[in-house]
C-alpha cells in the first residue's frame, strides 16, 4: 500500500493527464451540451464556455502527439546529455565567439526555464565567463528550448516558429555583446563554482544517433499532416522501437532518471499549461474585439513596444505564452506586436529582473532589460513589415 501510494504521488500527473481523456472522450457532449445550453450560459458565463473550448481543442489536437513526445525528449535531453561539457565550454577557459555560440544554444540542450535559468547564470558568471556569455545563456536558456519551438510551430505557424528560434539566438548574442561592450572595463568575477560531476551515457557512437533520430521521429511523424493510419502506424512502430532500445540500450539507472526527468519536467509545465489554455479562451472572450484589433492590429513602434511590455508585466509560465498569443492572433493581433511579445516573454518579468539585479546589481540589470525592449520592440516591427 505504502509502495503503491507512492508510486501514485509521483506520477500524479499522468493520472491528471489521462483522467482528463477520460472525461473529454466520454463526457464530451453531455458537457458541450449543458456549457451549450442558454439558461446555463447565463450563469456560468460564455467566458467558460469558451475556455472549455479551448481545452478540449488543445488535449485533443496537440498534446498526445506533439506535447508528450517533447516532455519525454526534454527529459532525455537532462539525462542523456551532459551539461556539464557545455558549462566547462562557459567557464571563461574557451574561446570567446565559442563560448558565445554555445551560450546562445545552452538552453536548447539542457531545458531550463526562467526560474532554474537564474543560479545558473549567476554559477558561469563567477566561475569567470564573462558578463557577456552568461547575460547570453541568461537570455537565450528560457527563451529557446525544443518544447517551445514545437508548440510554437505547431500552434502558430511553423514560419514564426522558426524566425522566432532564430532571432532568439541572435538577440542572445547581441545581448551579451551589448552587456560585455558596456561594462567592458570592469573585470571578470572570478570563483571556484563545481556544477558537478561529468555524467557517464551507456550509448555512444552508431547506437547514439539510432537512438535520438527515432525519438525526434516520434515527434516528426505524429505532427506532421498525413494520413492518419499511416501516422499512427509509423508511430507505434517507432514508440515499439524506442522502447526496446530504451531497455537494451540504457542501463536502469539511467530509464529511472529519463523517468524521473520527464515527470518532474511535465509536473512543472503541464498543469499551468492547461490553466493557460483555459485562461487564454476565457479571457479572450472578454476582450472587446474591435477596440483590440484597432489598436494592436496595427504595426506600429507603439503597438509593439506596449506587447513587450504586457510581456514583461503579465508574466506567464514556460510556455503558456504560446496559448495566449495564439488568442491574440484570433483577435486580430498584428503578427509584427505577435513577435515582439513571445521575443520579449519568457526572458522579462518583474520578479526575474528583482533577482538579476541582486547578482548582478540594479545598473546592470537595466541595461540588460532595456536591450532586450528594444531589440524586440523593433524586430517585431520590422517582422510584421516583412510578414
Amino acid at each position: 500500500m505504502n509502495k503503491l501510494k507512492k508510486i501514485l504521488k509521483q506520477n500524479w500527473i499522468l493520472l491528471l493527464l489521462f483522467s482528463s481523456y477520460f472525461v473529454i472522450f466520454i463526457w464530451q457532449n453531455q458537457i458541450d451540451g449543458y456549457l451549450g445550453n442558454e439558461s446555463t450560459q447565463k450563469i456560468v458565463g460564455e467566458s467558460i464556455y469558451q475556455g472549455w473550448l479551448g481545452l478540449v481543442d488543445y488535449l485533443s489536437a496537440h498534446v498526445l502527439f506533439c506535447l508528450i513526445p517533447a516532455f519525454f525528449i526534454a527529459g532525455a535531453i537532462n539525462t542523456l546529455i551532459d551539461s556539464q561539457k557545455i558549462f566547462k565550454y562557459l567557464s571563461g577557459q574557451t574561446k570567446k565567439w565559442l563560448a558565445y555560440l554555445i551560450a546562445s544554444v545552452g538552453g536548447f540542450f539542457m531545458e531550463v526555464c526562467s526560474c532554474t535559468i537564474l543560479p545558473l547564470f549567476a554559477g558561469i558568471w563567477k566561475k569567470g565567463a564573462g558578463l557577456g556569455i552568461a547575460t547570453t545563456f541568461l537570455y537565450a536558456g528560457p527563451a529557446i528550448n525544443i518544447v517551445t519551438f514545437i508548440l510554437t510551430g505547431q500552434r502558430l505557424g511553423w514560419d514564426l516558429g522558426i524566425v522566432r528560434l532564430i532571432l532568439s539566438v541572435l538577440f542572445s548574442i547581441l545581448v551579451g555583446l551589448i552587456m560585455e561592450f558596456v561594462f567592458r572595463k570592469e573585470k571578470n568575477v572570478q570563483g571556484d563554482i563545481v556544477f558537478g560531476d561529468e555524467k557517464k551515457i551507456s550509448i555512444q557512437g552508431r547506437k547514439r544517433k539510432i537512438f535520438w533520430i527515432s525519438l525526434l521521429a516520434i515527434l516528426l511523424v505524429g505532427t506532421a499532416p498525413i494520413d492518419s493510419f499511416i501516422k499512427y502506424s509509423v508511430v507505434a512502430v517507432l514508440v515499439f522501437t524506442q522502447v526496446l532500445m530504451t531497455f537494451f540500450w540504457l542501463s536502469k539507472q539511467e530509464r529511472k532518471a529519463w523517468w524521473k526527468e520527464t515527470i518532474k519536467f511535465t509536473t512543472d509545465i503541464f498543469p499551468l499549461l492547461l490553466i493557460g489554455v483555459f485562461a487564454a479562451g476565457a479571457i479572450t472572450h472578454l476582450i472587446p474585439q474591435e477596440k483590440f484589433q484597432k489598436f494592436l492590429g496595427q504595426n506600429t513602434i507603439l503597438t509593439n513596444f506596449v506587447a513587450v511590455i504586457f510581456g514583461a508585466i503579465a508574466y506567464f509560465p514556460a510556455l503558456v505564452e504560446v496559448p495566449i498569443a495564439e488568442n491574440f492572433l484570433k483577435l486580430g493581433m498584428h503578427e509584427g506586436p505577435l513577435m515582439a511579445y513571445l521575443l520579449s516573454d519568457p526572458v522579462l518579468s518583474l520578479q526575474g529582473l528583482l533577482i538579476i539585479s541582486k547578482v548582478i546589481g540594479i545598473k546592470k540589470t537595466l541595461i540588460y532589460a532595456s536591450s532586450i525592449v528594444v531589440l524586440t520592440t523593433f524586430a517585431g516591427y520590422i517582422f510584421g513589415i516583412l510578414y
